[in-house]
């Protein structure tokens, strides 16, 4: 809050030497259409945070279970991450039945217990892609 006076005494001051010859209620009416601008972008920002910050947990769930599974050199990188709020999703190919359940259980283990993992993967029979 402080720093906010601070902000509005030197958009203040600002208009003070600006506005020289103007009236106090001229004076006051622009401090007033000021503080009214910065509640208005606060709220505003408030409400932006408040919009992106599903898609934002969407995201750090589908990068971090991505990132676990592209550190595990016994994982091929055809493996998909899919995220939504209640987990992720794997999708693609992978050459063996132990490979889909590795993925399955790293994915496991780097969500949050209450989030799901779904998982997709198909395993290529001999070879065939």
């Amino acid at each position: 809050m402080n720093t906010k006076r601070s902000g509005l005494a030197a958009i203040g001051l600002v208009g003070l030497v600006l506005c020289g010859g103007c009236s106090r209620q001229t004076l006051e009416s622009a401090q007033e259409d000021t503080e009214r601008n910065v509640e208005a972008v606060q709220r505003e920002a408030k409400r932006a945070e408040r919009k992106a910050r599903p898609q934002l947990r969407k995201l750090d769930l589908g990068v971090r279970v991505t990132a676990a599974l592209r550190a595990n050199q016994k994982l091929p990188r055809t493996i998909r991450v899919d995220a939504d709020e209640s987990g992720v999703y794997l999708r693609g190919k992978v050459q063996t039945q132990a490979q889909k359940e590795l993925a399955g259980r790293i994915a496991r283990d780097t969500l949050a217990e209450d989030k799901t993992v779904t998982n997709d993967l198909k395993v290529e029979e001999d070879g065939e892609a």
